[in-house]
């Protein structure tokens, strides 16, 4: 059809020209042949042309159109990009899951910041968790003063709990009935101007520990969108896993200290000697492996090992533990079965393994010449060699039957000379730093 058109326009205007150039008396045939070149060089210019035209139309909207594409693929790659690291980041977040040192100060800032980054109309934020006593403590914020909001000491029963994350309009005209007016107007002006803000519970199995508050800025043309607060329902409820994990290993961490204080007290009416010796042992090598920068679940590990590191003594007989007189070889060697049968006693209570390994060999010497295995220089456990060291300062700093005790810098100077032959002497060095400063 588009090529019949300018043929036919062609045709009238070879009509007309025909028409005004006829002649009665000079009708021929070059007359005809001028006409018909007329109109075949017309049809052809006026084909041209509409084709050029059409081709240029079609050009330009093709161009448009890729742009726009061009432009909606580049959103959808930034839209992915962030998504991708959104994911990242909760994978970190569920990461903490599987640690053994659980940190909640940065697991609360993590989903905070989170929460803000893929909320995008968020400006600022909060969490709040809540004590059996039902006080809300915002534990971290960001764009508040939540040292001034803590000191208003605010009750759950003050606060929005929602059942689900829910998005309200002009929270403060709400908390204005919830709280005394002295109470709201330090809130509020703690708290900012608020436009809307998205609540959501940290609740587990009808439980709720806290909530989480994110919040635009009265004068923000941005709103939060319904698909935002199911967002806030997945992190909520993570958090809320979290925190359910951490109030169970603690309470079966107070469970084990529990079993180890209860063996620590037998073992003291057992054995006279010892009491306030292990707590002496567990509180210097806690400072040494502090001073010697092990991390916190390391610090505990050596304190507790330290607290234990005699338990084994309830298996020799009371006669030789408590004999005024120095022992003689068979019962030293019923003695030195001490460490072994500790270690087989504690290795038997969960999640206490690693410290019974350090119990066993903590009668070690880097020279070799100890017991059990005979463990000489690094093969012996860094908190074993510590246990060494302060096990036997405070022997020999301690009253016995069969013995005057020696002064601390006596026990010092002894352990200064057998550096590097019984003891590890970093660990000595370390040690005298801390008794002579702490004497000062």
């Amino acid at each position: 059809m588009k090529k019949v058109f300018p043929l036919v326009i062609a045709i009238l205007i070879s009509i007309i020209l025909y028409g005004n150039s006829i002649n009665p008396s000079t009708n021929n045939i070059s007359t005809t042949v001028f006409i018909i070149s007329v109109f075949i060089f017309l049809s052809m210019l006026i084909t041209v042309i509409i084709d050029r035209y059409t081709f240029k139309r079609k050009y330009f909207e093709k161009e448009k159109e890729l742009l726009s594409l061009n432009s909606e693929l580049e959103k959808s790659y930034k839209k992915i990009e962030k998504l991708n690291s959104s994911i990242l980041k909760t994978l970190e977040l569920s990461s903490f899951f599987a640690t053994p040192k659980l940190m909640e100060k940065d697991f609360e800032k993590k989903v905070l910041d989170l929460s803000l980054e893929i909320i995008e109309p968020a400006e600022n934020g909060s969490i709040f968790l809540f004590d059996k006593d039902n006080n809300a403590k915002m534990v971290y914020a960001k764009g508040y003063d939540y040292l001034k909001i803590n000191e208003l000491d605010l009750k759950t029963s003050e606060l929005i709990i929602p059942e689900n994350a829910k998005i309200i309009s002009q929270i403060h005209n709400i908390n204005a009935n919830t709280m005394s007016e002295e109470k709201f107007e330090k809130f509020k002006k703690y708290g900012g101007d608020l436009k809307e803000t998205l609540i959501t519970p940290i609740a587990f199995n009808n439980e709720i520990f806290g909530i989480i508050t994110l919040d635009i800025n009265n004068g923000s043309e941005a709103s939060f969108e319904d698909y935002h607060t199911k967002i806030m329902d997945y992190f909520g409820k993570m958090f809320a896993g979290f925190l359910k994990m951490l109030n169970f290993i603690k309470q079966e961490g107070k469970f084990h200290k529990d079993i180890a204080l209860t063996l620590v007290k037998a073992l003291e009416y057992y054995d006279n000697y010892t009491r306030g010796h292990s707590e002496r042992v567990a509180n210097w090598a806690s400072l040494i492996a502090e001073k010697m920068g092990f991390d916190k679940q390391k610090i505990e590990h050596i304190y507790w090992a330290g607290v234990l590191h005699d338990i084994g003594k309830i298996f020799v007989p009371q006669s030789i533990l408590n004999k005024a007189a120095r022992l003689i070889p068979e019962e030293f060697e019923k003695i030195k079965l001490h460490p072994v049968k500790g270690e087989e006693l504690i290795n038997k209570v969960e999640n206490m393994q690693y410290i019974s390994k350090i119990i066993k060999h903590h009668h070690e010497r880097y020279d070799g010449k100890g017991y059990p295995d005979g463990l000489s220089g690094e093969n012996i456990p860094i908190e074993s060699r510590i246990l060494a060291v302060v096990d036997s300062f405070d022997a020999m700093t301690s009253e016995r039957p069969y013995k005057t005790p020696l002064s601390k810098q006596q026990a010092l100077e002894e352990l200064k000379r057998m550096s590097w032959k019984q003891f590890d002497g970093n660990v000595v060095d370390i040690f005298y730093d801390i008794i002579t400063n702490s004497e000062e």
